[in-house]
């Protein structure tokens, strides 16, 4: 039974990690290589649909490490699932306290009322979205190395 936790919880992160990979080196240039306002009405449209959902899987993929962990405390690899929920925990908080307000924001905006600096803006959470994407791999990186 372990070992299906293990191997779910490795694959929910890793479809996680899949999805912000692609946002972020897929979809963000299909976006922005869009004519005139049409990627921004894209950022907003793909930041309420992704804004909907990925507040749970972040949230699961965090207690399904915590799970994994307590599960397996004294066993080989506990202290890399450690680390891992240690690295989604430091993603939940980028996310609440860099991300989340810049797409809270982004998500409402239309041609007609959106900031002048609203490519700064979305420049900023590409950043911000870089960053976490690479804590993310790092924390998948080490499920799968806990699973060896």
């Amino acid at each position: 039974m372990l070992n299906a936790l293990e191997v779910f919880t490795t694959v929910v992160v890793g479809l996680m990690v899949g999805v912000e990979f692609s946002v972020a080196f897929v979809m963000n240039r299909i976006l922005d290589a869009l004519p005139e306002d049409s990627g921004q009405l894209g950022h907003a449209h793909g930041g309420r649909m992704l804004g909907a959902l990925m507040p749970f899987w972040y949230i699961g993929s965090l207690v399904l490490s915590a799970i994994w962990a307590v599960a397996r405390w004294h066993h080989h690899g506990a202290g890399l699932v450690v680390t891992a929920a240690g690295l989604l925990i430091l993603s939940v908080v980028m996310s609440i306290l860099l991300l989340v307000p810049i797409n809270n924001r982004n998500k409402t905006w239309t041609p007609e009322n959106r900031p002048a600096d609203w490519k700064e803006q979305l420049d900023r959470w590409n950043r911000f979205h870089y960053i976490r994407v690479a804590v993310l791999v790092a924390a998948f990186t080490l499920l799968v190395a806990a699973l060896a």
